[in-house]
């Protein structure tokens, strides 16, 4: 068994392989990326900082339309600055093609310029004139024959270089473009057009976003477009009925009128009020602060204007300008549901507002007059190919047929668990879930497990009523008794104190597997929600729902490990690393770590006690077979963490594997996959729903020149244009090419025990993301202790009293408890 020495030189990163691609077909996609082409040689980069001297020097001006006018006159007063062209984008940078700093005097590379200028009224530095200081510092120079290196694939040029050209380059290219767009109130620049109109007091329209990144061959430019609430309203009153209209459709069925609305609702409305710019009665213009909740008007209260005096107008009164457009800054919880449905428009519709967005764009002069920027007026299209769908096998050994769009019929379960015993509780007593209703839930419940295949060995549960608030460990505790594998917990609502606090108990007191429903499922008997329970009872107590065929299926033992951050917001102050691993040479079943770090820390520490739990389990479950090869796949990582994830945690794996046994050296290969990216892709001849088909990969032109790495989209979106998971290969020891690497990873997505077809991103990582959720609730404290939850988030705690993270009980350590 042979592997790459502790101390390999890890600061490169595995080149894109030179083979060809024999295992899939082929096709060309089109894509939401343009070319760019830039003629200047060099990008100057300076900071800027402003001061106002009247108020003393260390009083730095933050307002970005000071800022501007500012450093436009003092630009048009020295003859330094005067006549070139230098974008200021208003906060921090200015750039140019051409040196400023070459005749300065200073030898720190500084230029200071004195300005005596009148700011706008209303202004953070009011209407009066001051003294400013503009200081202009060089920072860097950019040479655009190196960026075409980069782009060339020469491994020369570091990666820090490019991605500060890329941000600056972005800065400009992004702040100027927008100014393209119709500009409305709030600073933001959107267009309208195939705006989607609705009844509910807004209009869709579409926010343009460019990003700038570095292609095989050249730079490109990434186009979205992101979906924002236009107000179509005439008035603040018309807003508000809209707001309300569900609420006011159940009210007036129960006889009650407007009236009927509560303090509560309206405060819900207020930020859709403040900042509004309306019209009087009388004409004037008037910018609303919020709402007054004393005031009474027709059953609604009145609006505040802002300033000084305290006006208040009622909400008819506030005409809204159909001329002067705004953004609606909150929706309600039912128009955000229906903005999302119709806003998620197809890929042919999506294809359209790109190309106009391009367009627009792109005939910016001020790009190609100032940086010899060129933004190409067409979307590229590039090669692609389409991975065949992995065998996959279920109950029985029957093969699944898997369909186009990655799904397959759902039957029984390929490795089922027993059932020997369980119980239900039902919170919130006996009036608000009926025992009647609680058992009928409990026999759909165990046919649907029977039907995916398990062992149902006890068809009829104990069943037990309790308060929200009881003792919970003596509640679970009198559920389990001494024979139950999992209680089913019914909760009056999606309560995520009292959810938290059935987890917590379960996890780390009681230890036995929990499964909570919400009341409204109970009642529904919904086949698809029945069926998905019971493949999440199947895969905790033991079992997996489809044996996928992947290249973990050799001759050497290989071990899957998935890695994730959570942040989590109701503990406050600390961050929830988890590591998941496969316990078995298929990679069917995994165990999971979780680890307590300072909060936004997304480095992980102490990988190497994670990894050794995790060999000594697939040593177990491997029949006493010790991984060759370790394939991590590690998420939520940005380009500037990427070299400190992979010298920091690659080494800890090394340094785990030497624990196990000094002589044991494993081949390891990094994966980083990211979600959060803006990159898509259509197909050439679109079917169905006009997305890619399941496998579809793009390895060329619009990928990293100088990291082995692709875009691979293993589901079909049944609405809205798919989102491929982008994946980075930062270190490979297994020499995996592009045929292996993708076959592993599609397979993988295939596995998620919970549905029955591919999921966008390889289920390990679904895993660990499961987990780090999981692992924030296994607290020290009781949920309704916490700030969070006690109506005082900005409570201060000492470090006595701070919730920290407990191990999760002996009884489920090893299990999928995280399902």
């Amino acid at each position: 068994m042979e592997a790459a020495p502790f101390d390999k030189e890890l600061s490169k990163y595995p080149r894109h392989p030179t083979g060809a691609d024999v295992e899939s077909s082929k096709t060309e996609v089109g894509t939401n990326f343009s070319r760019v082409s830039i003629s200047a040689k060099h990008l100057y980069v300076y900071q800027v900082a402003i001061c106002n001297l009247d108020a003393g020097t260390l009083d730095k001006v933050h307002e970005p339309l000071v800022r501007r006018e500012v450093f436009d006159k003092a630009q048009q007063g020295n003859k330094g600055l005067k006549g070139k062209y230098v974008y200021f984008d208003g906060r921090e940078y200015a750039y140019t093609q051409k040196s400023l700093h070459k005749h300065w005097a200073s030898d720190r590379d500084e230029l200071r310029v004195a300005v005596d200028h009148s700011a706008s009224s209303g202004t953070e530095a009011g209407a009066l004139s001051c003294r400013f200081e503009v200081v202009l510092r060089a920072l860097r120079r950019y040479d655009v024959k190196e960026v075409q290196r980069y782009c060339d694939g020469d491994s020369a040029v570091p990666e820090s270089y490019m991605q500060g050209f890329l941000y600056a380059v972005d800065d400009i290219v992004r702040s100027i473009t927008r100014t393209q767009f119709q500009a409305v109130r709030g600073g933001r620049h959107l267009s309208d057009y195939e705006a989607i109109g609705t009844a509910w007091g807004f209009d869709i329209w579409w926010e343009y976003r460019l990003t700038m990144r570095a292609g095989q061959g050249g730079l490109l430019a990434n186009i979205s477009a992101r979906a924002v609430p236009v107000i179509s309203a005439g008035d603040v009153g018309e807003l508000a009925r809209l707001f309300f209209a569900n609420k006011l459709a159940r009210l007036a069925a129960r006889g009650q009128g407007d009236g009927a609305l509560e303090q509560r609702d309206w405060l819900c409305f207020e930020p859709v009020v403040r900042g509004l710019h309306v019209t009087d009665a009388g004409g004037a213009a008037v910018a609303l602060a919020g709402l007054d909740m004393a005031s009474t008007g027709a059953g609604e209260p009145c609006a505040v204007a802002a300033g000084g005096t305290r006006r208040l107008l009622r909400l008819a009164e506030c005409r809204l300008d159909p001329s002067s457009r705004q953004v609606q800054a909150v929706l309600a919880p039912w128009q955000r549901e229906d903005f999302n449905r119709t806003s998620a428009v197809g890929p042919a519709h999506r294809q359209r507002l790109l190309q106009h967005g391009i367009a627009r764009a792109g005939g910016s002069s001020d790009l190609q007059r100032g940086f010899g920027i060129t933004l190409g007026a067409a979307l590229e299209r590039v090669a692609a190919s389409v991975a065949a769908t992995p065998a996959i096998t279920l109950q029985g050994g029957a093969a699944a047929a898997v369909g186009r769009g990655g799904e397959w019929e759902a039957r029984g379960v390929a490795g089922a668990a027993r059932l020997r015993a369980w119980a239900v509780v039902a919170f919130g007593g006996a009036h608000v879930l009926p025992l009647a209703e609680v058992q009928a839930f409990a026999r759909a419940l165990a046919k649907a497990c029977s039907d995916v295949g398990m062992d149902v060995q006890q068809a009829a549960p104990r069943i037990t009523h309790a308060s929200a608030w009881n003792d919970m460990a003596r509640v679970l505790r009198d559920a389990a008794g001494s024979e139950a594998q999992v209680v089913v917990c019914v909760l009056p609502s999606g309560a995520a104190a009292l959810y938290g606090e059935i987890k917590r108990v379960a996890l780390t007191v009681v230890g036995v597997h929990t499964q909570c429903v919400v009341a409204a499922r109970v009642r529904g008997h919904a086949p698809r929600v029945l069926a998905s329970v019971a493949r999440k009872l199947n895969t905790k107590l033991g079992g997996y729902t489809a044996q996928v065929a992947t290249r973990l299926d050799s001759s050497e033992p290989t071990m899957v490990l998935a890695a994730d951050v959570n942040h989590t917001t109701e503990a406050g102050g600390m961050s929830v690393a988890a590591v998941v691993a496969s316990v078995d040479a298929h990679a069917r079943r995994f165990a999971g770590s979780v680890l307590q770090h300072p909060h936004r820390m997304e480095l992980i520490e102490n990988l190497d006690v994670a990894v050794r739990q995790a060999l000594r389990l697939f040593f177990r479950g491997s029949g006493g077979l010790k991984p060759a090869r370790i394939v991590y796949l590690r998420d939520g990582v940005s380009d500037s963490q990427m070299q400190a994830v992979k010298r920091l945690e690659l080494a800890a794996i090394y340094a785990a594997c030497r624990l196990v046994d000094p002589a044991y050296r494993p081949r390891v290969t990094l994966v980083l996959v990211r979600k959060r990216h803006h990159a898509r892709f259509y197909p050439e001849g679109a079917e169905e729903n006009g997305n890619c088909a399941p496998g579809t990969c793009v390895a060329h032109r619009v990928v990293s020149p100088a990291i082995f790495s692709f875009f691979l989209a293993a589901h079909r979106s049944p609405f809205g244009v798919t989102r491929p998971p982008y994946y980075l290969v930062l270190h490979d020891d297994c020499g995996f090419d592009l045929a292996a690497i993708r076959s592993l990873v599609f397979g993988l997505s295939f596995t998620y025990p919970i549905l029955t077809r591919a999921v966008t991103m390889p289920a390990p990582l679904y895993y660990a993301h499961r987990l780090s959720g999981k692992g924030r609730l296994q607290l020290s404290q009781p949920f309704h202790r916490l700030p969070y939850f006690a109506r005082n988030r900005d409570a201060q705690q000492t470090a006595e009293q701070r919730p920290h993270l407990v191990p999760v009980h002996a009884a489920l350590r090893d299990s999928m408890y995280f399902m």
